[in-house]
């Protein structure tokens, strides 16, 4: 456990059903974890699984683009997305709390896992998306045009017009943002669908509901994730096809802006 200006961070590691892992949690919120057991460590559990919207999108596109990729990820946590990486493509976790980026290294080894250079950066400005970074480059980044995909966390200023506004302009056109809306308490899928609406793509929700409790899947959790893009064609892979649900629109429900955004107006 170690504290720093943004909060306690802390990992614990547990057994359960012969299977061990060892958990994330800045404050009180899960940010991902790692399976400890060998054959197990390089595998994504938790908000991360294959089923997961984040499983089933890299399934879609290892199926559907062979080419390198760059990744964007708000929030490095235990560094879990990392684990989707392939030769030759570049993850950049945008991370603002230096104590998470120690414990990380030190902690789990996602990042570790990847071949060539990595390195961690700091930047002054707490209200920028590239304030902290933690990055790792697998492979010397080609010129060519990389698709990007921007993992997307509350709390609100981060779901507005002006930061989608913002994440479009780091898009490459047929890329892909996810959404991480599993949440007990605010219901974040109409506040996503009316920003994805707002700059022409399309988006759709990925729930994963795990069937199994035995063994690994101990260590899977239920999440709600929404994908959003151009790209209907992708969409329609069998894998993403098979658990995505249309979003319904609230039509009451204005636009969150910088300057205008109400969490009473969607609570569950």
């Amino acid at each position: 456990m170690e504290r720093d200006f943004y909060g306690v961070v802390r990992t614990y590691d547990r057994e359960v059903n012969g299977v061990n892992y060892r958990a994330m949690l800045h404050g009180a919120i899960m940010h991902g974890g790692q399976l400890l057991d060998p054959q197990y460590r390089g595998r994504p559990a938790d908000y991360f699984g294959p089923g997961s919207g984040y499983g089933r999108l890299f399934a879609a596109l290892n199926d559907t683009r062979p080419g390198p990729r760059r990744i964007g990820v708000i929030g490095l946590g235990a560094g879990v997305v990392a684990a989707y990486g392939r030769a030759g493509d570049t993850l950049t976790f945008y991370e603002i709390s230096p104590k998470v980026i120690d414990i990380e290294r030190r902690e789990f080894t996602f990042l570790r896992g990847l071949a060539g250079e990595g390195r961690h950066r700091r930047r002054r400005r707490p209200a920028e998306p590239r304030e902290g970074v933690a990055e790792r480059r697998p492979a010397p980044l080609r010129r060519a045009r990389h698709r990007r995909l921007l993992r997307r966390l509350d709390p609100m200023h981060l779901v507005t017009r002006e930061a989608m506004a913002l994440y479009v302009r780091h898009l490459a056109p047929d890329g892909v943002i996810v959404f991480q809306a599993t949440n007990r308490y605010i219901d974040l899928l109409p506040v996503v669908k009316r920003l994805a609406a707002e700059q022409g793509m399309e988006a759709v929700l990925v729930s994963d509901w795990p069937e199994s409790q035995e063994g690994v899947g101990y260590w899977m959790s239920a999440t709600d994730q929404v994908l959003v893009t151009r790209d209907a064609k992708l969409l329609q892979h069998p894998r993403i096809l098979e658990a995505s649900e249309r979003i319904e629109e609230r039509f009451d429900l204005p636009t969150f802006t910088d300057a205008r955004h109400n969490l009473f107006r969607i609570l569950k």
